[in-house]
């Protein structure tokens, strides 16, 4: 009993943490352009409680449903405006513009922060350890074995898995030389890496090399980096982190179904905070850094109701040189609003339907944090596997 209180006030704080530095991003900015502020939520929804009233009339509240909140700005739109100074709508179009991208902007940074801190302080890396062979893969057809440690490849030491895949995918069609570690005995192994073409996030073609092995999920050590060391890593993760949302996103609507079994809500987070809670706290400050870039990622998507319709709508008003009207504006917004439902009705499905099946993979949590750097290719058995070299 004490162990799920704790869980549940962990992913409740994690949540809101994520949700508050986006809406105080919002916030900043409206206040710094003189935009009248005039509630400030935690969550949305029928309001639990206030927490008062400030000298310039914002009041802050928390609200039923802990999803998400929201910054009420006076004369969010044409059709509410009275044509006072402090509107939301009598501000420049690039000041409003700043102020919705602001939320996004700002989970990007909380992102990068708590990546940094990892980084520099010490992140969980998995080690050049094989834990699966892939049927019919080059790896297998040269004797590659379950177990096995790569030590280097073509002389060039290899120390973490990341090494190994970066490696290989480089090396498409071209033979390399493994030295492996098997029972205490190094062995020299030859093979070359098949090639497969892929798309990137951009839709741009590109061959990468794979051998088809995966790693031992449970193998892993503390690495630390210096502090120029600790911002390329955290950098490096926040952008590989976006592509991979942006592809996920992309198989999802394409109807890839193991994207779809992927798909974790809210009960899905609380899963994966719960157990990132018992690996220690910098495995759950990586696990809050890539929800956190995932929610500006997806907040900037250019759907009506999240900042990227709104930046949209902007971009429309720019060109035209008008407003969007009234009656456009709203119907694209029920639109929007309505697919976000049926979205989250589909999250929580697949959420009870993973948690009745016990589905949610605890023992893959390090591996799932270190390899959230890409979707990764499709293996040589045509479904989606994690940093398959």
């Amino acid at each position: 009993m004490l162990t799920t209180v704790l869980n549940l006030v962990v992913f409740l704080i994690s949540l809101g943490v994520l949700i508050l530095v986006h809406e105080l991003g919002h916030f900043f900015f409206a206040r710094l352009f003189g935009v009248k502020v005039k509630r400030f939520s935690i969550g949305f929804g029928r309001v639990i409680f206030g927490l008062g009233t400030d000298k310039k009339g914002t009041e802050y509240v928390v609200s039923a449903i802990p999803l998400g909140g929201f910054v009420e700005m006076e004369g969010e739109s044409y059709a509410e405006s009275k044509g006072l100074p402090g509107e939301f709508v009598s501000k420049p179009l690039w000041q409003r513009a700043v102020v919705v991208s602001a939320g996004p902007l700002v989970n990007y940074l909380t992102g990068f922060l708590l990546l940094f801190w990892v980084y520099l302080s010490g992140a969980p890396e998995l080690l050049p350890i094989i834990g699966k062979v892939l049927d019919g893969s080059s790896a297998q057809k040269a004797g590659v074995m379950p177990g096995d440690r790569i030590l280097s490849i073509d002389g060039h030491k290899i120390d973490l898995w990341d090494e190994l895949s970066d490696y290989i995918r480089g090396r498409a069609g071209r033979q390399v030389s493994l030295l492996v570690l098997r029972n205490d005995k190094e062995i020299t192994i030859r093979l070359i890496p098949q090639e497969r073409e892929v798309r990137n996030v951009f839709g741009q073609k590109e061959k990468v090399g794979l051998i088809g092995v995966m790693p031992d999920m449970s193998a892993y050590e503390t690495v630390r980096f210096s502090f120029l060391g600790a911002a390329e890593k955290a950098f490096m993760r926040v952008r590989q982190t976006t592509g991979m949302v942006l592809e996920s996103i992309y198989l999802l609507v394409t109807g890839n179904k193991q994207i779809r079994e992927a798909v974790a809500g809210p009960i899905g987070i609380y899963e994966v905070t719960s157990k990132a809670r018992t690996l220690g706290i910098n495995v759950l400050l990586m696990v809050l850094a890539t929800l956190s870039i995932s929610l500006a990622v997806f907040n900037l998507l250019p759907i009506p109701v999240l900042d990227g319709g709104h930046l949209l709508f902007f971009a429309i008003e720019a060109i035209l040189g008008r407003p969007v009207p009234d009656r456009f504006y709203d119907y694209l917004s029920k639109a929007g609003l309505s697919l976000l439902i049926i979205l989250m009705a589909f999250v929580f499905y697949n959420d009870i339907r993973k948690l009745r099946h016990h589905n949610f993979g605890a023992g893959s949590l390090i591996n799932g944090i270190n390899t959230i750097n890409s979707i990764n290719d499709l293996s040589l058995n045509d479904a989606v596997e994690e940093n398959i070299p």
